[in-house]
């Protein structure tokens, strides 16, 4: 899977086999049955490690997601002041969006698909949210930034980075040229300026 090993055991290959279903026939018809077919194993084997196929889809976006948070966390727990913590944040971020859709689309689609009550998309996206309100926070204590209610910002900061975080935006753009690295960088040099404290 894209952004890390690959899991191991049983459980790893039924997660393995489960993605490349998805690639070649699409979540819509994607069975379990399916993929225990492919594994050589009955149904109930693969009910043993996971409830339905929406577990299955939680444990695929975990285990791409999961890498990403904790690089991610690393740049919020490190030394740099919050101004520069926040564009390496959303740098990561969104780099990691692009990629992931161009190398694996489907991968991608999981992300974007997923994001209702419960799912792990969705708990990704409150992550994210939260630890940019982390930076954010440290941003207003030491006056890097305009000070106030941090979510307020945040959500500004989220507005306007939203045609490449969010994950819907990016697919819906596809494979748009004006969706460059440069357009990106720039469109997150705008968020962090229109929430620092002007000069």
């Amino acid at each position: 899977m894209t952004g890390g090993p690959a899991p191991e055991g049983t459980r790893g290959r039924i997660l393995v086999t489960a993605l490349t279903e998805i690639r070649q026939i699409g979540l819509a018809r994607m069975r379990i049955s399916g993929v225990a077919a492919r594994l050589g194993m009955s149904h109930a084997n693969v009910y043993r490690y996971f409830a339905d196929k929406a577990a299955i889809v939680d444990a695929i976006l975990n285990d791409w997601l999961r890498p990403l948070e904790l690089r991610l966390q690393d740049i919020v727990e490190g030394p740099d002041p919050a101004d520069d913590k926040l564009e390496r944040f959303l740098a990561t971020l969104t780099r990691a969006y692009a990629e992931t859709h161009r190398q694996d689309p489907a991968l991608f689609r999981l992300l974007a698909g997923g994001l209702t009550s419960g799912t792990e998309a969705l708990r990704h996206r409150r992550r994210i949210e939260s630890l940019i309100e982390r930076i954010i926070e440290e941003g207003n204590v030491t006056r890097l930034f305009q000070g106030g209610d941090t979510r307020r910002l945040g959500t500004l900061v989220l507005d306007l980075t939203h045609r490449f975080r969010d994950p819907t935006a990016v697919l819906d753009a596809g494979s748009d040229e004006n969706a460059s690295d440069a357009r990106r960088d720039r469109a997150i040099r705008a968020a962090i300026r229109a929430i620092s404290v002007r000069k």
